[in-house]
């Protein structure tokens, strides 16, 4: 197995942890508190990562440069706004189905790498991303039977449209970052993963405590008052960014985040037995066909 592969599922289990934080404290912090709870609680762990990593390497601090700055920039607004609407989101579907609407992405992602790195879409992979892409359909379903016009009003609600954008904003981020990660050239995958991530996040609590600071003060003082849980959130934000960033350092972003979705065995765990939230047999369904995504991708 490719080191890629088990770097991802480490990185799966450690979002969905640090989303499941978010989600639970969704209800004291506001959409805004609880999205900005992963980026300021994650800079210490993130930064004391990189000092472990560069105490024992010999590698010199990589210098950023323009492009760096231009799509670290755009990876990490975009980041923000997915888990704003990822937030969002889950008053309206549950932890599962709140999850797996993000998980559309992969389809973006692997056209935004074929259109703008000119990466190849096999055969495998292209009835994989389609699989999902199905998956995805059952799960917006807002009742637990399927016809077509469920489909369509389905397809038509506010859950769908933020689900659908929010997968758009995490596509045009994770392409953001693999680009940023690559213009260190020098640089060996740990280092450019490692920096990179880094700097993103110190980027992202400082846009974010500027935002609350001036337009949501009470969700910035609850963010800090309820500190606890924050810190929990940060670290797993850090490892699941850092995580991330090295399979993106190490393989294209596109099966990367196809197996990304095993993210959904996690948050089912987390739906049934933490949140006790009803899983209906089409959410099921379509969980087994993201799983089956997943396979083809690994063997492919």
């Amino acid at each position: 197995m490719e080191l890629w592969i088990p770097i991802t599922f480490a990185a799966t289990a450690a979002q969905t942890s640090r989303t499941a934080i978010q989600r639970h404290m969704k209800g004291p912090l506001g959409d805004y508190g609880a999205s900005a709870i992963r980026f300021i609680y994650a800079v210490p762990f993130s930064w004391a990562w990189l000092l472990i990593l560069f105490a024992f390497s010999n590698q010199d601090f990589p210098k950023p440069a323009i492009e760096f700055i231009f799509w670290a920039t755009v990876g990490g607004v975009m980041q923000i706004l997915f888990t704003v609407l990822l937030i969002k989101l889950f008053s309206y579907k549950n932890f599962l189905v709140g999850v797996a609407f993000s998980k559309f992405e992969v389809l973006l992602a692997a056209i935004m790498e074929a259109v703008f790195l000119s990466a190849a879409i096999t055969a495998q992979f292209g009835i994989a991303i389609v699989l999902g892409i199905v998956a995805v359909f059952l799960l917006s379903l807002r009742n637990s039977t399927f016809s077509w016009q469920e489909l369509r009003l389905s397809l038509q609600s506010m859950s769908t449209i933020i689900g659908l954008l929010a997968a758009t904003s995490l596509a045009t981020s994770v392409i953001s970052f693999r680009m940023a990660i690559n213009s260190f050239d020098e640089s060996d995958f740990l280092v450019r993963a490692s920096v990179t991530a880094a700097i993103v996040i110190v980027g992202q609590a400082l846009g974010l405590v500027g935002y609350l600071y001036f337009f949501r003060l009470s969700e910035l003082k609850a963010a800090f008052v309820l500190w606890r849980p924050g810190i929990a959130a940060g670290l797993f934000g850090s490892i699941a960014t850092i995580t991330w960033f090295i399979a993106f350092a190490l393989h294209r972003a596109a099966p990367v985040r196809a197996i990304g979705q095993s993210e959904l065995l996690f948050a089912l765990v987390f739906t049934v037995l933490v949140f006790r939230q009803r899983i209906t047999k089409i959410e099921l369904f379509g969980v087994l066909l993201l799983l089956g995504s997943i396979f083809l991708v690994i063997f492919s």
